[in-house]
């Protein structure tokens, strides 16, 4: 099997069907040279004097094209592998395309293109629909598409129309190099979409539906791994300066920065949660805990602070509690009693005591941060520079966390 053709990339995300070839030309899928010669003639005389067209009836392109979309896009039709892709993306409608597929596979073909792009453009402004309808347009738009995918009669249509468009170019390709980039094409609206951090949560919700069916499970997760590396690496960063402020005995900097910045950037990654390794989310989630912990302790122990400061701290580590991982919630809770009872701060004793609030040792959080950063930018580096880069980053950073936590 060879590498996907490049329309794959060139069509990704929320563009994927304003630029099909067929959208843009208004050309139908069973079009042949001669067909595409005449309307190329007939677009570029239109688009010399008026500054664009409006595609085909079904392009979701409100504002039309302009000549340079058309002029790429006819350059497209040079290319067979591009335009068999973009076949595979658009509709069939009842084009003549000689191969045996059942009439219901070319129905819902059109049906998963029509609810698809539909479901994009009601995420875009493009259609104006409330969150449960967009909701309903995802997972039916899932539905139609796993379907399709499973069916047998999409490898046989592809098989014949790398035939019947009699192309030396592809001779030696096969159904198996398109096919397995077409749930990935899909599923590439959602990165560009998760872009926008008030949405993920809802998304989250729409992903689960396309997760369930087994064609888009592994590839969604590749669709989000950059976005919730990005938000583990926010928090990581967010959770250095917290540290260089407490151990510089700025507790309060600290606590506000935490609750400002730390615990809604977290709250963030939680619609990314499936989409991120668990023991890494976990790791988070612990250090976020510890961090708040220790920070409450350091100002209830501080006369300086005021009670309105201490009255805050324990807000947060009620927060904190919250999202702490299983292993932290035995000590958090004691910390809280603690803290409701009145044993830390002045005039509470000195050393804690069994019962009484018990922070970690600020050693392990710096290993801890240290560590997760190294494993953020170690997916970061493994999208951009390979995998050689990001093992190297990766290894380091726990080289050196563990140098800290000793």
């Amino acid at each position: 099997m060879k590498e996907s053709p490049a329309r794959f990339a060139d069509l990704a995300g929320l563009r994927l069907y304003r630029r099909n070839i067929f959208a843009v030309t208004g050309l139908p899928v069973d079009a042949r040279g001669p067909a595409v010669r005449r309307q190329r003639a007939r677009l570029d005389a239109r688009l010399a004097v008026e500054e664009t067209w409006q595609g085909d009836s079904a392009a979701p392109a409100p504002d039309g094209y302009r000549k340079t979309d058309v002029r790429l896009a006819f350059e497209e039709f040079q290319d067979p592998r591009s335009r068999l892709v973009d076949e595979l993306m658009w509709y069939w409608r009842d084009a003549d395309l000689g191969c045996d597929c059942a009439p219901e596979t070319h129905r819902r073909h059109d049906e998963a293109v029509e609810l698809h792009s539909r479901a994009i453009e009601a995420e875009t402004g493009g259609l104006d629909l409330p969150a449960a309808e967009r909701a309903r347009l995802w997972d039916d738009a899932a539905g139609c598409w796993a379907r399709l995918i499973s069916s047998p009669d999409l490898r046989g249509h592809v098989a014949h129309r790398l035939t019947a468009l009699a192309d030396p170019r592809l001779d030696d390709h096969s159904p198996d190099d398109f096919l397995p980039g077409v749930p990935r094409l899909l599923l590439s609206p959602f990165a560009e979409l998760a872009d926008d951090r008030s949405a993920r949560s809802r998304l989250a919700e729409v992903c689960d539906g396309w997760a369930a069916h087994p064609a888009f499970a592994a590839p969604l997760r590749d669709a989000f791994e950059e976005p919730a590396a990005e938000a583990i690496e926010r928090v990581g960063e967010g959770l250095r300066l917290a540290g260089e402020r407490h151990h510089a005995d700025r507790h309060w900097d600290a606590l506000q920065l935490l609750g400002d910045r730390v615990l809604p950037d977290f709250g963030e990654l939680e619609p990314l949660r499936p989409f991120a390794s668990p023991s890494q989310y976990e790791e988070l989630a612990h250090m976020v805990a510890v961090a708040v912990n220790n920070v409450t302790l350091a100002i209830h122990a501080d006369r300086a602070h005021s009670r309105f400061q201490r009255k805050k701290a324990v807000e947060l580590l009620e927060a904190a509690y919250e999202i702490a991982p299983e292993r932290d919630e035995d000590l958090l809770l004691d910390n809280l009693k603690a803290l409701y009872g009145g044993q830390v701060g002045p005039g509470a004793g000195g050393v804690p005591q069994p019962g009484e609030a018990r922070p970690l040792k600020p050693s392990e959080c710096l290993g801890c941060v240290v560590m997760l950063l190294a494993i953020a930018g170690g997916v970061v580096a493994g999208l951009t520079a390979g995998a050689a880069w990001a093992i190297g980053i990766v290894v380091g950073g726990f080289v050196l966390g563990g140098m800290f936590a000793s």
